[in-house]
């Protein structure tokens, strides 16, 4: 199937592509530094990512990982497990669980143990990088 030009999704000034698996078995795009009113994760410290970097988070599971198979993919994380941890959505509360990554997960600095429910501006270390959780 040939598509023309005007059939290609115009990308916003403020996204970024990120390689890997989104819904649709291709790579996501994530925002850069701008709240939609959607939550999500945005970057705050990275050696992979670009800073401000948003994970709009829709309702039910989102995988982290250096997987392709991730939804939110640290390839060259070094640090990060193949399937690291994975963020479950549902009616508005938001948890985080490692997947028995080598290293762990880390939310504010602690070591997670079982499902970890988060908030409004709490941490989440995956790997080397950090993201803020925004409602």
């Amino acid at each position: 199937m040939s598509r023309s030009i005007g059939d290609l999704r115009k990308i916003p000034d403020d996204e970024t592509y990120v390689p890997g698996r989104g819904h649709n078995g291709r790579g996501t795009y994530a925002r850069r530094g701008s709240a939609s009113g959607v939550p999500g994760l945005v970057v705050e410290d990275s050696e992979i990512l670009a800073p401000e970097t948003r994970f709009e988070l829709e309702d039910g599971e989102t995988s982290m990982g250096r997987s392709s198979g991730s939804t939110i993919v640290l390839r060259s994380d070094d640090y990060a497990s193949g399937r690291h941890a994975q963020l479950t959505k549902h009616g508005g509360l938001l948890y985080v669980e490692d997947l028995g990554s080598t290293n762990g997960t880390f939310v504010n600095g602690r070591k997670t143990v079982g499902a970890t429910p988060l908030r409004n501006g709490d941490t989440v270390r995956v790997g080397s990088t950090t993201f803020r959780y925004e409602e």
